[in-house]
């Protein structure tokens, strides 16, 4: 559909499992056109798999989520502002009892977006998971885990060892009414275990994603986010290699990059990072998996930590 002397080419990782082949996006007039193989041999030489080469069709889709929603009680979603929605968020979450708020945040999402989840956790006492993803690994190239950035979830202390293990408690508490705030960034809890009428027993849920589901549905605040080829940031592979990814295309709508918006939160709207490498460079300080690792050292071909 596009001649390939029209392309701009991006360095980029693929999403689709838990082994980070390096990749080239192709792209021209802000769409995603194609997915190249990128050559790393301490990862994926120059090979990818069939389903990464078309993992990128649902960027472009439609009925991507471009605008604020906000929903007072039972009234449907309106559209809203992100000056308004996140003082309200801030606010709520600030006056947040301890232990009643849970988060649920994506092993697709960048480390950093991980990292800035769980010192907001740690504010509130949150209690947090993530949602496992597995298939069938072809030994190869395909990895059994389905989400690319597992080990992040894990050294950033948004999941334990057990992904999914805390769900169920999530649940639980959401069902005893001890839980009163769900933030979920990336995920459909409704098919992670924790049922759409649940989901109504929250009195705030956030969520931030990309696509419309079943649980962007009842959100009191939704909060459009980007694919990660509309930003930068880094995924840790299945083997502990750390990599980076570059933004090829500009968001839609409304759209932020998520580290962005969980910045603001986590540090009020100042004193936190303003850049993507100051964010990881502090993340890899307080972190001792990445001890000596900065956003600097990491170049085109990544650092491999022990995990």
């Amino acid at each position: 559909k596009m001649r390939v002397w029209f392309l701009k080419e991006t360095k980029s990782l693929c999403t689709s499992c838990g082994t980070g082949c390096n990749i080239v996006m192709g792209s021209r007039e802000g769409q995603l056109h194609r997915y190249e193989p990128r050559q790393k041999d301490a990862v994926n030489s120059s090979w990818m798999c069939d389903q990464g080469r078309l993992n990128y069709k649902w960027i472009g889709r439609a009925d991507r989520l471009q605008e604020v929603m906000i929903r007072r009680g039972n009234a449907p979603q309106v559209v809203g502002k992100w000056k308004v929605a996140m003082s309200e968020i801030t606010a709520r979450l600030s006056g947040a009892g301890l232990g009643s708020v849970a988060i649920i945040g994506s092993a697709r999402q960048t480390t950093e977006e991980l990292y800035l989840l769980a010192k907001l956790a740690k504010k509130s006492n949150a209690l947090t998971d993530s949602v496992p993803r597995f298939g069938e690994a072809d030994h190869l190239l395909v990895a059994s885990d389905r989400n690319p950035n597992s080990t992040g979830a894990r050294l950033t202390g948004i999941s334990t060892e057990r992904m999914g293990s805390k769900i169920p408690t999530i649940a639980a508490g959401i069902r005893s009414g001890s839980i009163k705030t769900l933030l979920v960034l990336g995920e459909d809890v409704t098919k992670a275990g924790i049922a759409p009428e649940l989901l109504d027993k929250v009195e705030c849920l956030i969520a931030f994603d990309i696509l419309p589901n079943a649980t962007t549905a009842k959100a009191h605040y939704l909060l459009p986010g980007c694919a990660h080829a509309e930003k930068r940031g880094t995924f840790i592979n299945h083997k502990g290699r750390v990599q980076k990814f570059m933004k090829a295309v500009e968001p839609t709508g409304a759209a932020r990059p998520e580290w962005e918006v969980l910045n603001e939160l986590v540090f009020n709207g100042s004193g936190g990072p303003v850049s993507i490498e100051g964010l990881f460079n502090a993340m890899a300080q307080e972190t001792p998996a990445l001890a000596g690792v900065t956003w600097a050292s990491l170049g085109d071909q990544g650092v491999t930590i022990a995990i």
